[in-house]
């Protein structure tokens, strides 16, 4: 007669499951997350007592020196007709029909000259865009001050 106790059995927890809820989360944050460039430089918008959200596709950045950018087109002010033919051949691209994307972000540091924006305007004007919107900040309400 055996009365010894039975063998006992190794537990083994597999990593099968934890690697599947660990991918499961990867793509669920890549579908759920926003993907955006990073800006060409840096960039303090002007700021203004009521902000609104600015939307729009297409992002035109200009720098205190004249410097503008558009996706990885960094260029002069002077030579600012390789970003202006970029920006048009892009906006024609996503035509749907007679359907485009009129509307255009123009990210300007506080302290560019404004007539380097009031020079960029007919331009932009020339490729289609019938509404430019310039980034700005919002102000936070000082004390006292109703927002």
């Amino acid at each position: 007669m055996n009365l010894s106790a039975p063998p006992r059995k190794r537990v083994t927890t597999g990593l099968l499951p934890m690697i599947n809820v660990v991918f499961l989360l990867l793509i669920f944050f890549l579908i759920a997350g926003e993907m955006q460039r990073p800006e060409p430089f840096d960039i303090t918008p002007p700021e203004i007592a009521e902000a609104q959200e600015a939307e729009g596709v297409f992002s035109l950045f200009l720098d205190p020196s004249g410097q503008l950018a558009y996706r990885d087109l960094i260029t002069s002010f002077e030579t600012r007709q390789a970003i202006l033919s970029a920006i048009d051949t892009e906006r024609r691209a996503g035509c749907d029909g007679d359907l485009c994307d009129t509307v255009l972000l123009i990210h300007a540091d506080k302290s560019t000259p404004a007539h380097f924006v009031a020079q960029l305007l007919p331009h932009l004007g020339a490729l289609g865009f019938e509404q430019i919107n310039l980034v700005t900040s919002g102000l936070a309400p000082s004390k006292g001050e109703r927002p």
